[in-house]
């Protein structure tokens, strides 16, 4: 009896043991991509955003990714400087990179990788803050609501690539929403052009009735 039970002991520390070993194996590979910054842009400024990348069940040599915009705002939209931290650049990019690469449909994307190498070392799972991009937005930019994606389909998909040399997909993609509106100063014209209007219609109607005065004689 104490033998059997000595053999089930070993037994079952062997498959503990076994299953510890390939659960890495099996575990699921979770990747995803975030933005912060501010949501309110200004024609004729550039603005900052920092992105993150939090991938688990792996470690990675390298991330690669693009960004795309909506088209109405694209050809409004240029980035002028990348600051890597997690990954070292792929390349030194020529400014200003624009969005006139193919996109998902409705979509420009700009054409450069934004991603980099960790090889031949790799990142542990965890959540990096990888890059800051800043964006130049010119002055005639429309307003509006507009968004910003990584990139999800060919030719460019967003991948971070594991230390097995797997392309592990960004998808759904990373999603920002910006909203452009008109500076303070731009606001302010517009009010006192209305409210000059709206004297200057004051007057004219003002005018009329002083050249024009009711008569007081009662018509019968």
């Amino acid at each position: 009896m104490e033998r059997n039970n000595t053999m089930k002991k070993t037994l079952l520390t062997a498959i503990v043991c076994a299953m510890t070993a390939i659960s890495p194996l099996f575990g699921q590979h979770t990747q995803s991509m975030s933005f912060s910054g501010p949501s309110v842009w200004m024609p004729g400024t550039t603005v900052n955003l920092d992105v993150f990348l939090t991938f688990s069940g792996y470690n990675a040599y390298a991330l690669s990714y693009w960004l795309e915009v909506s088209n109405a705002v694209a050809p409004y939209l240029a980035i002028t400087d990348i600051q890597w931290f997690t990954f070292l650049g792929h390349g030194e990019p020529i400014y200003p990179i624009l969005f006139t690469g193919g996109g998902d449909p409705g979509y420009s994307r700009e054409t450069f990788d934004l991603g980099g190498d960790a090889f031949p070392n790799y990142i542990p799972s965890g959540t990096y803050h990888v890059t800051t991009i800043t964006f130049s937005l010119a002055s005639n930019a429309p307003n509006g609501a507009f968004t910003m994606l990584t990139t999800s389909h060919n030719p460019v998909p967003s991948i971070v690539t594991d230390t097995d040399f797997n392309d592990n997909a960004i998808n759904p993609p990373g999603q920002f929403v910006f909203n452009v509106v008109p500076e303070p100063s731009t606001l302010a014209l517009f009010g006192i052009g209305a409210v000059g209007s709206g004297l200057l219609i004051y007057r004219r109607r003002k005018h009329r009735l002083i050249s024009c005065p009711t008569s007081d004689i009662d018509v019968f």
